[in-house]
């Protein structure tokens, strides 16, 4: 899930979440850590709070290799991220990372 990047991009404080959703911080905290598994109605308040739809809390496990939570964080920030850009915008940072990911592949 990314409630925890999706919180940091808009600001938000776990505080500030768990209240919105009558929820005590704990139960945030351990939310965000993959520590618990919310309620489908939990779910949907996280995804209106946060202003995601309910499908983008989720990633499909079968298609996402294993990778460390740093950089499960730093990509879900630039998922968060992408959602904020105007077409354009979107299409110039497309084009910017595909030019990391090809310097990238092309280093020995």
């Amino acid at each position: 899930m990314r409630v925890r990047a999706r919180r940091m991009a808009l600001n938000l404080t776990q505080e500030q979440v768990a209240e919105a959703v009558a929820r005590t911080v704990e139960t945030v905290s351990n939310l965000e850590r993959g520590k618990s598994f919310p309620s489908l109605d939990m779910l949907e308040q996280i995804g209106r709070t946060l202003d995601l739809p309910l499908a983008s809390l989720f990633e499909n496990a079968e298609t996402v290799p294993t990778m460390s939570p740093w950089r499960a964080e730093l990509r879900a920030q630039l998922l968060t991220l992408s959602d904020s850009l105007a077409d354009a915008d979107l299409e110039i940072a497309v084009r910017q990372v595909e030019v990391l990911a090809q310097r990238r592949r092309s280093r020995p």
